[in-house]
């Protein structure tokens, strides 16, 4: 199995008793960080078994991820990891974009998101599509910011 196809394996939707555990990982590792505002990346994994204990070091960002993993589950939502190189499909992009499929079709046939062919299938790379995502999300946010100001200016935000 590719590292690919491993990362973009089926979703797995976790049960009650996952989504509670990972609540109280959330909680117990949110008042770690608290205490530990810049954790030095060793943490430590207990088994259930007595005197079972590994050391392992990890990056910060990773740490942190995990905690943000563990709060989608929490929440009930299923969670996917895919390296950034991956290739998708149109519609695995629109799923992240949260589009439809003809208008991401519309968004690269503008060349506003690249692609290639492959056979008669386009294919995006997770980059350009993340890319886009903040692309686009800065945009809004100048619109909204630009809205913000004008209703000001008219005495109709307050």
């Amino acid at each position: 199995m590719s590292r690919v196809t491993a990362a973009l394996r089926e979703l797995e939707l976790p049960d009650k008793t996952a989504a509670d555990q990972a609540a109280q990982a959330v909680a117990d590792l949110n008042a770690f960080l608290l205490a530990h505002p810049t954790p030095t990346g060793r943490v430590r994994l207990c088994a259930d078994e007595d005197g079972a204990e590994t050391q392992v070091v990890i990056p910060t960002v990773a740490f942190r991820f995990f905690v943000d993993v563990l709060a989608e589950l929490a929440n009930g939502n299923a969670v996917t990891v895919a390296p950034v190189h991956a290739e998708l499909t149109t519609q695995q992009a629109a799923d992240l974009l949260n589009v439809s499929r003809p208008y991401l079709i519309k968004l690269l046939d503008e060349e506003r998101i690249p692609y290639r062919r492959v056979g008669n299938r386009r294919k995006v790379q997770l980059v350009d599509v993340l890319d886009y995502k903040r692309r686009d999300a800065a945009r809004r946010k100048e619109i909204l910011d630009e809205l913000t100001r004008e209703a000001e200016e008219l005495g109709l935000y307050d």
